[in-house]
């Protein structure tokens, strides 16, 4: 039977003994019977010998000695070098030989035994091969009694193991179908973690099936439910992004952790929050648009506008609650957004304070840790990009429309209002400056304050020709901060804090909880009340502030004056408030003098909203004080003759009405306008037609003097004491306007005294009947005079009579002690002017008639200093 393998050599053909012996022959060399020294000579010329052979000789590469030799002899072939290289060679070579023989002879023991070795083996294999043959003999006759009964057997258990596959594979199908529909149930559920695991779980299991026709399309549509659970978590991360919950956001994130997709995942939450900026900010524009009665454009047209051109159609009324109404919605997205910050920062806080050195760590943990920074360096670094959009939502607001510069002060005050939290609210959301924003405010502003100082510089021309000049019955110890307009410089208590310090200490974000936001009290309407005025009625304790009331202020101040219609019940009881107001320590102010204080916190509250727009600012405060200055001298100095305007009428306060004279008033037009130049011009104020300054009854319009003059001196110390306000407002470089404005305007006010009070003391004072007898006298008497001249009696006349008159005048209207010490100087000013020409003018003089004068003149001033405290 053949059985494949290749037949052995029969023992047989083996030989029975396998011996070798091998047969050494070996010459002998050189004679044994030498004695010893010649065989210790033979050994060193054997020696010699073999130190002569050349190295090439004991190379193991292929060498050919006589090619060598040849090269050697390079071409000289002479018969005796010939032969001397032979002799040489072949000494070398029995050398050799002589030592290769006594090596062999040394070694021939081991050779011995090593063949013996080698002989044992071969018979040894001898023995195997017969064994071997034996043994497939044996094994064919095995083969043929029991190889077809074993081959059934296999084929059967073969049979079984497949069947056995096929059911179950069966049972793995019928699993993943039923997979499937757990999957759609567990994403209905919103347990998006456990259906990811399901479905990977059996998208292995389905991978290892696909030979299956069937288990292919199961595998198809598990991978097409991967990206059905990508789909539903992206709709599941946009819904966070619009209300945050921290329960389903630790499924959403640990389904896309399963994915090993956080990465994608984070730029997806970025994505839905940009979207959500567009979705809020297009939709409240919308709906303040669709309120807007001005509206003309259908709303099918304006669902097709973009945000920007959308914002055309805001209407002035409904700028600022759209502004509000979007910085809340801007608000809650940033609070949303700070809470998945937070959330990740309190993970990763977690991750650390859980990390054990001696436990053993998974080893795709590195690389969780890694995404997980990559996450939250993302999501830090988020706030800024989303920060500029909402930013442009604002700008656009403000820059796509006019409706801005249309509103009235309160409103744009509270357009200011709102951006300046909303600029400090994204400051702790992303840390930026947000310059593109504040350019576009600071340009809007800057519009609307010119067209507003316009307004108001109109107002107060109005105002101020319309001047009753009389003294507003106010409390004692009133000052500037007493009025609701100043009402924002209150909380600072000096500080330099601006009027959120309080809230930016804690922080917006950690302070407010729940529905809360910083905008909840930006329009918080106060109570417009203040308690200013002296107690004359119920009805008199509180000042209009609005735009509409002070022009309607104005015009009834007008009505009062033209006789149609009085504001008080008379005049007599105004006066009487205002004596009271006065006695009781109270200022000396007008209702213009008010009206510019109150611009004065206007302008301030202006300039604390919008710090950069604090020279535009500071320069239109210096332009109200400026026309009120110029106003005040020039209605109530005009009369001063021209003779002793150099006397009375300082160089500084020349200079400074020529100034703004030139830079501020206008001669050519009724109205307030704009220069050729670029300037602001006021035309030039006028006296009301109610006031008399000629009038000697109420000695030249003394009353009315004294109110437009102290009222003016009222207002600089009340400008003196807003002085470290404005400097901090404005950049140093910027404050040389300030100090030059305080240096040449407001500091002059005391020099405009002298000229208002002027014509009182010139006028009601007869001193040329003094001069014209004083010139008529005769000074070159011969004797002493006992008695004073009569002029000196006709002056101490005068002098009564003014005194008696500035008595009655003081029982309608108090005489500050200022304008008393101003009146008596300038009397006592001219009276001895008077002297002094009357001295001078006489042409002949004896020592008695000097005499004379230096009794006059000593008897004028004992008498006259009864009448005054001046000394």
């Amino acid at each position: 039977m053949d059985t494949g393998i290749p037949d052995l050599a029969s023992p047989d053909d083996a030989p029975n003994d396998f011996v070798f012996e091998p047969t050494v022959t070996i010459q002998a060399i050189g004679r044994t019977d030498k004695s010893t020294s010649s065989s210790d000579r033979a050994n060193i010329l054997e020696a010699e010998v073999l130190r002569s052979i050349e190295e090439q000789y004991y190379s193991e590469d292929l060498f050919d000695a006589g090619d060598y030799e040849l090269q050697k002899l390079n071409g000289n072939y002479e018969l005796d070098k010939v032969d001397a290289l032979r002799k040489s060679l072949r000494g070398q070579l029995e050398v050799v030989t002589r030592k290769l023989s006594e090596v062999i002879l040394q070694n021939r023991a081991a050779y011995t035994e090593e063949l013996k070795r080698v002989t044992e083996i071969e018979n040894g294999l001898a023995v195997t091969v017969e064994t071997s043959r034996k043994a497939r003999r044996a094994t064919e006759i095995c083969h043929g009694n029991f190889a077809a009964q074993e081959l059934k057997l296999l084929q059967l258990h073969s049979r079984g193991q497949r069947c056995s596959a096929f059911f179950h594979a069966l049972m793995t199908i019928k699993s993943l179908r039923r997979t499937i529909s757990e999957v759609e149930n567990l994403l209905e559920e919103g347990n998006f973690a456990e259906a990811i695991e399901l479905t990977l779980s059996c998208r292995v299991t389905a991978k290892a099936l696909r030979q299956y026709n069937c288990v292919s399309q199961i595998y198809d549509r598990l991978q097409e439910g991967l990206v059905d659970v990508e789909s539903k978590l992206d709709i599941a991360l946009n819904q966070l992004c619009q209300e945050f919950d921290p329960k389903v956001y630790v499924k959403v994130y640990h389904a896309y952790q399963l994915l090993d997709k956080n990465q994608t995942a984070v730029d997806q939450l970025h994505m839905h929050f940009v979207t959500r900026i567009h979705n809020e900010s297009f939709g409240i524009v919308l709906r303040c648009v669709e309120q807007s009665s001005h509206r003309k454009v259908p709303l099918e047209s304006l669902l097709r506008k973009p945000y920007q051109e959308l914002c055309h159609f805001i209407a002035p009324e409904h700028l600022v609650v759209t502004l509000l109404t979007l910085c809340k919605a801007l608000w809650e997205v940033m609070k949303t957004y700070r809470a998945i910050v937070q959330w990740h920062l309190d993970l990763a806080s977690q991750r650390k304070g859980a990390e054990n050195p001696g436990a053993v760590t998974d080893t795709s943990a590195p690389d969780r840790d890694l995404v997980e920074v990559y996450v939250l360096h993302k999501l830090e670094s988020g706030p800024s990009r989303l920060w500029s959009d909402m930013e442009q939502k604002v700008r656009s607001l403000l820059t796509q429309s006019d409706a801005a510069s249309h509103l009235k002060y309160d409103g744009f005050g509270h357009l200011l209002a709102v951006l300046k939290r909303f600029t400090l609210v994204g400051k702790e959301f992303g840390a930026a400056n947000s310059v593109a924003l504040m350019d576009a405010v600071r340009q809007q502003a800057s519009r609307f304050f010119s067209a507003y100082h316009k307004t108001k510089l109109e107002e107060l021309h109005f105002f101020v020709d319309n001047e009753s000049w009389e003294v507003c019955p106010l409390k004692n110890r009133f000052t500037c901060f007493d009025l609701w307009e100043f009402r924002f410089l209150k909380p600072r208590a000096g500080t330099e804090n601006s009027m959120n310090s309080l809230r930016t200490q804690t922080g917006f974000f950690s302070s407010l909880t729940g529905q809360e936001s910083p905008f909840d009290d930006v329009l918080h309407n106060e109570e417009r009340s203040e308690d200013v005025l002296l107690d004359v009625g119920e009805g008199d304790k509180t000042l209009s502030d609005s735009d509409d009331d002070v022009m309607e202020e104005l015009k009834q101040e007008h009505i009062d004056e033209t006789g149609e219609r009085r504001t008080f019940d008379s005049v007599r009881q105004r006066r009487s408030s205002a004596f009271k107001s006065i006695a009781l320590g109270g200022p000396v102010v007008t209702n213009s003098t008010l009206s510019v204080l109150r611009l004065f916190g206007r302008y301030l509250f202006f300039m604390s909203m919008l710090e950069t727009n604090a020279p535009e600012v500071v320069n239109a405060l210096s332009q109200l004080f400026d026309y009120y200055f110029y106003t005040v001298f020039s209605l109530f100095s005009t009369d001063i003759h021209e003779y002793f305007e150099a006397m009375v009428i300082s160089k500084r306060l020349t200079l400074a009405t020529k100034r703004i004279h030139e830079n501020l008033i206008s001669t050519q037009s009724d109205h307030v306008e704009m220069g050729a130049e670029g300037r602001i011009r006021i035309p030039a104020p006028h006296i009301s037609p109610r006031i008399n300054l000629s009038d000697s009854s109420n000695l030249f319009s003394l009353p009315e003097r004294m109110a437009a003059m102290e009222s003016l001196a009222f207002l600089a110390s009340q400008l003196d004491s807003l002085q470290p306000i404005l400097e901090r407002a404005l950049p140093p470089q910027r404050r040389v306007f300030l100090q030059q404005f305080y240096t040449q305007s407001v500091a002059l006010v005391p020099d405009v005294r002298p000229p208002v009070y002027w014509c009182v003391v010139y006028r009601s004072i007869n001193y040329d009947t003094a001069l014209t007898t004083m010139t008529e006298m005769q000074w070159d008497i011969k004797h002493l005079a006992s008695h004073h001249s009569e002029y000196v009696d006709h002056l101490l006349k005068e002098l009564e009579h003014f005194n008696r008159s500035l008595k009655e005048l003081s029982k309608i209207a108090t005489v500050t002690k200022d304008v008393s010490d101003t009146l008596w100087t300038l009397v006592v000013w001219l009276t001895n002017r008077t002297f002094v020409e009357g001295f001078s003018g006489a042409k002949k003089c004896s020592n008695e008639g000097r005499a004379l004068m230096q009794l006059d003149y000593q008897q004028f001033i004992m008498n006259a200093e009864k009448l005054t405290l001046l000394r």
